[in-house]
């Protein structure tokens, strides 16, 4: 499953409550990079910028026939339709590809409506939602072929602005809190912790740690399971990264029960001043993945 078939299919499933953009920040480019060629074991990846950074177009080819392809439009930076188009055999698979519509008001506060549609015509969801008067996502209104379901989200914070709590409800029911840590009011964020709910017993807890740059050096993942009226862990994983001085990961250590694992990273570098990598090698596994970088003329 690729990051835009995972987004997609959570996101119906009502797990995502916003509306979702991607960058070259997320793929870890720096500077004006037009395009990127990412060529891995199972085929190539294919990224698409415009000139402000923001993604375009966005493709995994399987194989000569077999691809898949979001696109993304904007209008004065505002997305405004995202399709996702799938190609098997090399024939487009019409039940599994799908066109995402957004229409936009700003009175008085902002509202967004978001309508999806198959390409063979049918409906699919329609999601509409509404934002305070700072911009902070309040209400998720998910309507589809079996009802309408109602997300309300609210936001608080500390005395002294270093720590907002965000907590989503489904229906009246708690689905997820995530508590936010700043180093100071207005700062670099320093710690995310996430807790999710299930039927409205917590299920899932996952801590994010950030270091001054704003790079993740700390990921735990734990998943509960209720036993005699108590919460008790059944999984619990961890990952520990390290950087170098481009902010390219350079080593991580995971940690899954007893087992623990160090993998480390080495980069060859494009020789621009954006230092991108072009080619990395991981050991003790000895893979690489390769990058054909293409940036806008200036």
């Amino acid at each position: 499953m690729s990051l835009f078939t995972g987004f997609l299919f959570t996101h119906l499933m009502g797990w995502s409550q916003e509306i979702i953009t991607y960058d070259r920040s997320d793929f870890d480019l720096k500077g004006p990079v037009k395009s990127c060629f990412v060529f891995t074991k199972y085929g190539q990846e294919q990224y698409q910028f415009n000139k402000t950074g923001q993604l375009v177009e966005a493709a995994t080819v399987f194989g000569e026939n077999d691809s898949e392809t979001t696109y993304y439009k904007y209008e004065k930076a505002k997305l405004v339709e995202r399709r996702v188009e799938n190609y098997v055999n090399g024939v487009l698979d019409k039940t599994t590809s799908m066109a995402n519509f957004y229409s936009y008001d700003s009175i008085p506060q902002l509202k967004i409506k978001e309508k999806i549609i198959g390409y063979d015509r049918t409906f699919v969801a329609q999601f509409n939602y509404r934002y305070d008067s700072i911009g902070q996502l309040t209400r998720v209104v998910r309507t589809n072929t079996q009802g309408r379901f109602i997300t309300l989200i609210s936001h608080q914070w500390d005395s002294l602005r270093t720590k907002k709590s965000t907590a989503y409800w489904l229906d009246s029911v708690p689905l997820k809190q995530i508590d936010s840590i700043f180093l100071k009011a207005g700062g670099t964020l320093s710690q995310l912790k996430t807790k999710e709910f299930d039927n409205g017993i917590p299920n899932a807890l996952e801590l994010r740690v950030f270091n001054k740059k704003g790079l993740e050096i700390e990921l735990h993942s734990t998943i509960y399971i209720e036993k005699d009226a108590l919460l008790v862990p059944k999984k619990a994983s961890s990952v520990r990264t390290k950087y170098d001085s481009n902010n390219h990961p350079i080593e991580q250590i995971f940690e899954r029960g007893v087992v623990r694992q160090t993998k480390k990273n080495l980069y060859q570098l494009d020789g621009s001043p954006f230092k991108n990598w072009i080619k990395k090698i991981t050991t003790p596994d000895n893979t690489y993945t390769t990058r054909k970088i293409v940036y806008f003329e200036e």
